[in-house]
């Protein structure tokens, strides 16, 4: 039992939030260095690392108290410090005109050398883009996209996008929930009619994230059942906004309307299956022989326990790490000049401006490769 891991990083997380402060103040970049650890054995050149001269980003953030985001900020500080990287992050508490006035009121006052986004609304990177063009600064966009598909980074030479796949933790997830079923598939199938009864909680529906990862669940499920290796019904779908608290409120409800009938529930991130698990242990749901098996995305340490205690059969790791440090390796490339992925192993996306994370399934059994990977975000 790793509680005493949960209970530390949950600390960190505390000390790591306050730092984090309101509002347009920037954070308290002062954080110790990582200790370089990374998930998944992955080994990348340094660009430009022998460069003396410190590097200023500043990170707009979506909303600073969103855990996921919070990781991939302390992942930028921690690795940024390691290469004379200075990150001040501000938040957008969730409002494009908030965050909007505050990227437009830094780059007047200038002193950075590139800014990294994660847009509160996809729609604004034509904005965003106009701010830095007025300013010739450099944009990465990270993690939440902008209009990708409409164009938004050939709209701005120096426009670029780090991220998960849209549709890959979706598959992900769908494949361990497949490799339960044709497993373990006389325990899961609680009612024994030889379908897998299951419920959805998506993301923002208007979110790219949530559409691309439920698509990538529907499509799987739908090829399962037709060769008949996993017969379907999704009892309902509904969007639980990212949020435990909404996740917890659809989950009670689908309590009230499925009782028993549920046997999985799907969730497009951690944080809705935290809610999920929530009202599940207050409806008496793992009080029962074979209980509904729940599955999330993100790998964050607020589940590792659940992951342990059985309350979560499975996550999708979605490295915050890895994203903040493909993110410093190619800023640090485009202000020496060189080509952003130059001396890297990493590669382009469909977009030809986009790089992307690879995802890992996470279990009871590898669950440690998901803790090495934030312990270089504390």
């Amino acid at each position: 039992m790793k509680k005493w891991i949960s209970l530390a990083l949950a600390l960190a997380m505390v000390l790591s939030l306050a730092a984090c402060g309101s509002g347009d103040a920037p954070s308290d970049t002062s954080n110790p260095p990582s200790t370089g650890t990374e998930s998944g054995g992955d080994e990348q050149n340094t660009p430009n690392g022998g460069e003396d001269k410190q590097v200023k980003i500043a990170f707009f953030m979506y909303e600073n108290s969103n855990t996921f985001t919070t990781y991939i900020r302390k992942g930028l500080e921690n690795y940024g410090a390691e290469h004379n990287v200075v990150v001040d992050s501000f938040d957008g508490k969730s409002d494009q005109s908030t965050q909007t006035d505050a990227i437009t009121t830094t780059l007047a006052k200038g002193g950075y050398d590139l800014i990294v986004v994660n847009p509160v609304d996809s729609g604004a990177g034509a904005t965003i883009n106009n701010l830095c063009r007025e300013h010739n600064i450099p944009v990465i966009y990270a993690d939440r996209a902008p209009d990708l598909v409409g164009g938004i980074l050939d709209d701005y030479e120096q426009a670029y996008y780090v991220g998960l796949d849209w549709s890959d933790p979706g598959a992900v997830q769908a494949q361990m929930v497949y490799e339960s079923w044709t497993a373990e598939g006389s325990t899961m199938d609680k009612n024994g009619d030889g379908v897998l009864q299951y419920v959805l909680l998506q993301g923002n529906v208007a979110q790219q994230n949530a559409i691309y990862r439920t698509a990538a669940i529907n499509e799987l499920f739908e090829g399962w059942a037709v060769d008949g290796t996993m017969p379907s019904q999704q009892l309902d779908i509904q969007d639980g906004n990212w949020s435990s608290d909404k996740g917890k409120d659809v989950m009670d409800a689908w309590n009230v309307k499925f009782g028993d009938q549920i046997e999985a529930v799907l969730c497009n991130n951690d944080t809705m299956a935290m809610g999920a698990i929530e009202s599940l242990k207050t409806a008496g749901a793992f009080d029962s022989e074979n209980p509904p098996m729940v599955f999330g995305i993100n790998g964050i340490p607020d589940v590792w326990e659940m992951v342990e205690d059985d309350f979560m059969a499975g996550t999708v790791l979605t490295s915050p790490y890895r994203e903040a440090k493909i993110i410093i390796d190619m800023t640090l490339n485009i202000l020496a000049g060189k080509e952003p992925l130059e001396g890297t192993d990493y590669v382009w996306g469909e977009f030809k401006k986009d790089v992307r994370v690879d995802d890992v399934a996470i279990t009871k059994e590898n669950l440690q490769v998901a803790e090495d990977d934030y312990a270089a975000c504390m």
